[in-house]
């Protein structure tokens, strides 16, 4: 392009007001029901950027470079991220381009310079396609052209929020979409992997009480965010981290992950807080203790007497050792129990009257329990994918 044709170019554009382009055209695109979600003042300032960005090719008249290619992928994927599904997207960019063709045309109209005016007319249709082009491309690469409902979004930017992976200017939008309250605490949680009996009713369970949640079929996990408390009454081995703003959800997760696996691998069929069980993790932390520990409880015995005598141990101690409700629980005569614990005393030399005894017979329990149930690296946790 020669001088005199830049210049034209650049006085048909001085009296483009952008601002108010994309002032005009979010309000437009915001009746579209897919972009209701979204802060208007928010869209409005992406908007600038991309027309901004566009129109430094556009006052050249060359096609995009790649950074600004990029650029224009970004918004698409930030739009994908937002939850508007790539046919609404479409829509809003043939609105916003019109907004910004009927600016132009008015800002050239009165200037005289029908040859410039022409070009620049013809240059902007070719840098809405490159535009266009990249937002599509954008929009694709995230992987949500088509999300089949709400939910589906909702899972996917839960489980970026949980691990870590949304930037901070995407925060606002997640926020919206999921309904969380960005001043809020949230605990993160993890269940999982379920056994696919008890996974309908788990998920069941704990959706009726999280805030917001996602579950993998794959993995068998469920993962999400609950207000402080709101999952007690489910009856599940349950991880909960610590209570943190929505923004911060990744710090409490991986809490939630440790929890989980100890919930898992001691059978708590209940949520677990990280930090709550510093004993159970220590079995797990000193399998060899454990290991001799159960040789100290019950290596005089074997084969059904020994697993009769570990359910008796292990009832007792879980009823505070009251002989008579242990009893009940194992459906044996209170006198029957009595027997088992005082030939147990007799055979190891342990006293169940003293802490210290009744310390290595739990820690032992634990360790059978331990081993019985194998686990992954975490103690069975996966992401929240």
């Amino acid at each position: 392009m020669d001088e005199e044709h830049r210049d034209a170019r650049g006085r048909l554009l001085a009296g483009l007001r952008l601002d108010r382009v994309a002032a005009e055209a979010a309000a437009t695109v915001g009746g579209l029901p897919a972009y209701r979600v979204l802060d208007e003042t928010q869209a409005v300032g992406e908007l600038l950027a991309v027309m901004e960005t566009a129109l430094a090719a556009l006052a050249e008249g060359r096609a995009p470079t790649g950074r600004e290619r990029a650029a224009f992928r970004e918004f698409g994927a930030r739009r994908a991220e937002q939850g508007v599904p790539l046919e609404p997207l479409l829509e809003a960019f043939r609105l916003t381009s019109r907004h910004a063709f009927d600016a132009l045309y008015a800002a050239a109209g009165p200037s005289g310079e029908s040859a410039a005016a022409l070009a620049l007319t013809r240059d902007f249709w070719l840098c809405c396609d490159h535009v266009s082009a990249a937002v599509i491309e954008g929009h694709r690469r995230c992987g949500t052209e088509r999300p089949r409902d709400v939910r589906e979004q909702q899972a996917r930017v839960l489980g970026r929020l949980l691990n870590g992976e949304l930037p901070p200017d995407r925060l606002p939008s997640a926020h919206r979409l999921l309904g969380l309250d960005p001043a809020g605490e949230y605990v993160a949680f993890h269940a999982g992997p379920l056994p696919e009996a008890e996974r309908a009713a788990v998920e069941g369970a704990l959706r009726a009480h999280a805030a917001a949640l996602r579950a993998d079929p794959a993995s068998g996990c469920v993962a999400g965010l609950a207000e402080p408390g709101a999952l007690s009454p489910v009856r599940a081995p349950v991880g909960l981290g610590p209570a943190v703003p929505p923004a911060r959800a990744h710090e409490s997760y991986p809490g939630a992950r440790r929890a989980a696996g100890l919930a898992a691998v001691f059978g708590l069929r209940r949520p677990v807080a990280d930090g709550e069980l510093p004993l159970h993790a220590a079995v797990l932390a000193l399998p060899a203790t454990g290991a001799r520990l159960v040789d100290r409880c019950f290596g005089h015995t074997g084969g059904n007497r020994r697993a009769t005598l570990v359910r008796s141990l292990d009832a007792y101690l879980a009823c505070d050792a009251n002989a008579e409700a242990a009893a009940a629980v194992l459906y044996v005569h209170p006198n029957t129990l009595r027997y088992r614990l005082r030939a147990f005393s007799r055979d190891t030399g342990l006293d169940l009257g003293r802490p210290e005894d009744t310390m290595s017979v739990w820690w032992a329990l634990r360790h059978l329990e331990a081993v019985a149930r194998p686990r992954g690296a975490d103690g069975g946790a996966q992401t929240a994918g």
